[in-house]
């Protein structure tokens, strides 16, 4: 279970990385809103299992567990768009489990904000939020969707698609 978990994160941090960096390739948000396609990959992935410690390595994730995450974002040529760092909180463990995951961008311009439901049983499909932003991307909103390509390895790399908003 806790590696379906790994693969559910690693996911969900594709589609926060894809959320940033389709902002860039997007630049400044237009009236009619805007809809950018990339590739998230190259993740960095560290469980952290807080107390109660897991007695089997294959066991799911309980209630505080975290999921720490870093990797790159490309446009779809393969050129470098930045770097994103997330955290990932269980906050209802177990198989069905689930949490919240929070991330933040590192762009030439500025910085981009996203929020997400973690849920372990939507392996591969991770909706989300634009919640925010900083310097070009103040104000940003929007949502965020990413899909694991079939056939790759927990998620890396994923095709994502980032919707903002007017």
């Amino acid at each position: 279970m806790r590696r379906k978990a790994v693969i559910v994160i690693a996911s969900l941090v594709a589609a926060l990385a894809t959320g940033a960096i389709l902002a860039v390739g997007g630049g400044a948000q237009s009236p009619q809103g805007r809809t950018i396609e990339l590739v998230t990959k190259n993740f960095r992935f560290k469980v952290v299992d807080n107390p109660p410690r897991s007695s089997r390595p294959d066991a799911p994730p309980s209630a505080g567990d975290a999921f720490v995450i870093s990797g790159l974002v490309t446009n779809r040529a393969g050129r470098r768009r930045g770097r994103f760092d997330a955290t990932c909180t269980v906050t209802r463990g177990g198989e069905r489990g689930g949490g919240v995951c929070e991330a933040i961008y590192a762009l030439a311009d500025g910085e981009i904000h996203l929020l997400a439901r973690l849920d372990f049983s939507d392996e591969g499909n991770v909706d989300g939020s634009i919640v925010g932003g900083t310097r070009a991307y103040a104000g940003a909103r929007g949502t965020f969707v990413s899909r694991d390509r079939r056939g790759e390895r927990g998620g890396d790399p994923s095709d994502d698609t980032l919707t903002l908003l007017p």
